[in-house]
């Protein structure tokens, strides 16, 4: 992968953060969290995964920005 493909990949899963804790303010907001708690507790898995993945596609941008700079 290339910065740009990191960036890319990093911008979809800021989505996906970011629509998942709105869909959670509105379970929430609306008590629907406690009627459909098992497509709540799924909501909350991929809200988890993505920012896992985040940070790990993160710490790889960042290594190879590193690499990059030490070569140059």
């Amino acid at each position: 992968m290339n910065i740009e493909d990191y960036k890319s990949v990093l911008k979809a899963l800021q989505q996906i953060i970011d629509d998942a804790k709105s869909l959670m303010t509105q379970f929430e907001g609306n008590n629907i969290d406690q009627s459909l708690s098992s497509r709540n507790h799924t909501l909350h898995e991929l809200y988890q995964r993505a920012v896992s993945s985040q940070k790990t596609y993160t710490h790889e941008m960042l290594d190879m920005l590193e690499k990059q700079a030490i070569a140059d």
